[in-house]
Order: structure tokens, then sequence, then C-alpha cells
């Protein structure tokens, strides 16, 4: 099992963000207040202060692996622990 899973395409652009609220709201240490601003789309003024906030802070456990996001374009789940040395290499370009 690898430890990255791409959530969403980068073809999403600006509606990443909004996508992920509408489709991805079993991760923890996001507030629901984040949530609803991401829903609402781009034009909140609120709306890239939220999703640092959920970048930096939302995490999702499953089968005891706790998952994080990454966005580089496309957005990532990332999971550290299931991550070979050399996945960690290729997908951050550095040892970890």
């Amino acid at each position: 099992m690898s430890g990255i899973e791409i959530l969403i395409g980068d073809h999403q652009g600006i509606y990443i963000p909004q996508q992920f609220a509408m489709y991805h709201e079993d991760m923890d240490n996001v507030s629901a207040e984040d949530m609803e601003i991401l829903k609402t789309g781009p034009d909140h003024e609120h709306y890239w202060e939220a999703w640092d906030s959920v970048l930096q802070n939302a995490t999702a456990t499953h089968n005891g692996n706790v998952w994080r996001l990454y966005q580089d374009g496309d957005l990532f789940a990332v999971c550290y622990e299931l991550m070979t040395d050399q996945e960690y290499k290729d997908f951050f370009g550095e040892e970890r």
C-alpha cells in the first residue's frame, strides 16, 4: 500500500478547496466554520485563509494510519509512515 493518494486533480484550479469541502467532510482537526467558508467558493473573503488552515491541520486516521493533506498542483493525502524512503524522495524531492 502506498502512502500517497491523489484526492483532487489540479484541473479543478481555484475550486480544489471547495471540492474538498464538499466531498471530504470526514477529516479531523478542521473547523466546521472553515469547511462552510470553503463550500461557498473562492468569492468568500476568507476562502484562502480557511484553505490554508485546513491544509495545515487536517488529518484522517484509517486503519491506525494518520493521513495529512499536501498540495502541489494536485491535492494529495499522504501518510508518512506508509511511504517508503524512495517514495518520499520521489514525491518531496529530498531524503527523509
